[in-house]
């Protein structure tokens, strides 16, 4: 019933070495002192120069990959908000000065005020494929960092490289691997329903996954990022279905009892589900595991919903009114016990609280808190034990999902009648939106990273 994933790990593995051959140049162990804890990282920005690509050998670039591609690593700099990139008119006399020579004047940059230099060269081959050569500088201590040459045998394959060489150069920057390759799913309502679309962590690439002409509700990743489980109401029933992400698979129905099959989530250790179900005439959570086992989880009249998996497997949150008055709030239980084994309440000062997240750290949770007339994010942290509100300015922000390094959430955004996903860091009031649309963007569900 549920993809075998280090069958389909190996598979991909195979595939990417055929379609995008990629090996180093050289990588150098960075000085602890070039690296920013995470913990430091949110409060910094490193000023880069990211230069001209410069075209080596080759048939020449009549398309302009090379722009192409320097565009595309510029904007993947950008939504890191980790970088600051000079302008060119900067450094445009040194620039110059050092093109077609592999000398670099590290101390010259910086006192222009890079502290990273990024240098590329790129030649176009036969048949279109492309070889992409990346050198970064550390111009503080004058020291070569990382080497890296592509091979990219198709030009669509062109942004794919370019988000893995700024995922890379987040994972020197804060040992955490970027997100530049993931995509976001969401919901988008159309003429007949609400269908399933994914796009880039860059807004690019938007694409259609369901044509139900349906009602379609909460997508979740697989934790290889290949299957989407989600509701559907296609059979006259609330049904859990699995779609193939990358359309090589069938469509699969996972269980279709009647009432609800809801609110599905995936566990990050294995290929068990949570979801919800109505089938004992109140709102339960079950595990659903790969031979279509059942297990209940909660065993209370009030309403249980909205499980999230912590990332080791072994607590789930949730939510429910069992607190009374009619207020859902956030519970903590044991993966495998459920709340026979007892419950953590961890959201209070508020009568409406819904859709926890577990952080991929397993630190935090995001969940959507009712603040004033209004809904916003808040953040709790497990181990200060206090929530803090994440989210703020105008209309309603809910159902928060984490980016797989930690660093981002996405949620909807509702203001009016206009729905849109919405992207933050975890510490900054700046937001981005990522989906165009007046009623898209519901339900967002981030990617793990994605290898593929």
């Amino acid at each position: 019933m549920f993809p075998k994933k280090n069958k389909i790990l190996r598979s991909l593995f195979f595939l990417i070495l055929v379609l995008c051959l990629c090996y180093p140049i050289e990588l150098l162990a960075v000085d602890s002192n070039v690296r920013i804890e995470m913990e430091r990282a949110t409060s910094k920005e490193v000023k880069i120069a990211l230069t001209q690509f410069v075209l080596g050998e080759g048939i020449g670039d009549p398309k302009g990959l090379g722009m192409e591609a320097r565009k595309v690593l510029e904007n993947d700099l950008r939504l890191t908000e980790m970088f600051v990139q000079l302008k060119p008119d900067v450094y445009i006399n040194l620039e110059q000065k050092e093109k077609g020579s592999r000398a670099v004047d590290l101390w010259a940059w910086h006192q222009l005020g890079a502290q990273w230099l990024i240098k590329t060269e790129y030649s176009v081959l036969p048949e279109g494929k492309l070889s992409l050569v990346f050198r970064l500088y550390d111009t503080v201590n004058e020291k070569f960092l990382l080497g890296k040459r592509y091979y990219i045998s198709e030009k669509k394959l062109v942004r794919k490289v370019i988000h893995r060489y700024a995922d890379e150069l987040m994972l020197l920057l804060t040992g955490k691997r970027g997100v530049a390759e993931t995509q976001i799913a969401f919901l988008s309502r159309q003429n007949k329903g609400t269908e399933i679309f994914v796009v880039d962590f860059d807004g690019e690439n938007l694409k259609q996954v369901t044509n139900d002409k349906t009602l379609n509700l909460t997508p979740t990743w697989s934790p290889n990022g290949r299957w989407l489980a989600y509701t559907s109401y296609a059979g006259n029933n609330p049904d859990l279905v699995m779609i193939d992400n990358f359309g090589e698979k069938p469509k699969r129905t996972l269980l279709y009892l009647s009432g609800l099959n809801s609110a599905p989530s995936w566990s990050p250790v294995d290929d068990r589900l949570t979801l919800v179900l109505s089938k004992d005439e109140n709102s339960e959570i079950y595990t659903l595991s790969n031979n279509r086992t059942l297990r209940r989880l909660t065993r209370h009249f009030n309403i249980d919903t909205s499980p999230t998996w912590s990332p080791d497997g072994k607590k789930i949150a949730f939510t429910s009114d069992r607190s009374g008055r009619g207020a859902p709030q956030i519970y903590i239980m044991d993966a495998h016990e459920g709340d026979k084994a007892g419950v953590q309440r961890i959201s209070f000062n508020s009568s409406y609280n819904d859709n926890p997240a577990w952080s991929p750290d397993g630190d935090k949770i995001a969940y959507t808190s009712r603040v004033g007339k209004r809904f916003q994010i808040k953040i709790y942290d497990l181990i200060t034990k206090s929530s803090a509100v994440l989210t703020k300015g105008r209309g309603n922000n809910e159902q928060p999902t984490w980016s797989p390094d930690g660093r981002f959430i996405a949620y909807r955004h509702k203001d009016g009648s206009g729905i849109s996903t919405y992207i933050q860091r975890l510490d900054s009031d700046k937001t981005r939106q990522l989906s165009i649309g007046n009623s898209s963007g519901a339900s967002p569900s981030w990617s793990p990273y994605l290898n593929r």
